[in-house]
């Protein structure tokens, strides 16, 4: 008898770049195009907060993670990427320094998602980093021409691993005041 096999679900936080900013970035990640899977325009995007991989996905932990995103207040903030790193696996782009304001994001989501009762996923380890695609290949790192933009938005998404589709569950607007600033008055 013939098993299928278990869909696997993927829920996560993201910072996404703009449509034609993740267009030119996949276009020009072509150049370590192997026999690798290069990711698609729309779902290039780094990770602030992933929870284990589940088998399915109840409506109630979509709710509890949409009151998280809904519970979070940060403000706009410029992301930036200087390096691109291959490991054997996989080609990313990533920065060679720390995001104050990505990081704050990321620990105000946990925290939330603590409060939830929901754990991240085990082992998970956040640097700012955008995975271009994957591949089998000696590990590298090169300097790039700096890419960025400023986030004003971050975003739940579903993805059903391995079926190359992320669908965007939940989207929140950064409109918060910069904790900086107010330090200065």
């Amino acid at each position: 008898m013939f098993h299928r096999p278990i869909a696997r679900h993927s829920l996560f936080f993201a910072i996404r770049p703009p449509l034609p900013l993740a267009r030119q970035i996949n276009e020009a990640a072509s150049w370590f195009e192997t026999e690798g899977q290069k990711r698609r325009p729309d779902h290039l995007h780094v990770t602030i907060d992933i929870l284990d991989d589940h088998d399915r996905v109840s409506t109630a932990l979509e709710r509890d993670l949409k009151a998280i995103g809904d519970a979070v207040e940060a403000a706009p903030f410029a992301l930036r990427f200087d390096i691109a790193v291959g490991t054997e696996r996989s080609v990313a782009l990533c920065s060679r320094h720390p995001n104050a304001s990505l990081d704050a994001l990321r620990q105000r989501i946990a925290v939330a998602r603590e409060a939830a009762g929901l754990s991240a996923r085990a082992g998970h380890r956040s640097s700012p980093r955008m995975t271009l695609g994957y591949r089998d290949g000696a590990p590298f790192t090169h300097d790039i021409a700096p890419i960025g933009w400023t986030a004003d938005a971050f975003v739940l998404v579903h993805s059903r691993v391995g079926q190359m589709r992320h669908d965007v569950i939940g989207r929140w607007l950064l409109n918060g005041v910069d904790d900086r600033q107010l330090a200065l008055f």
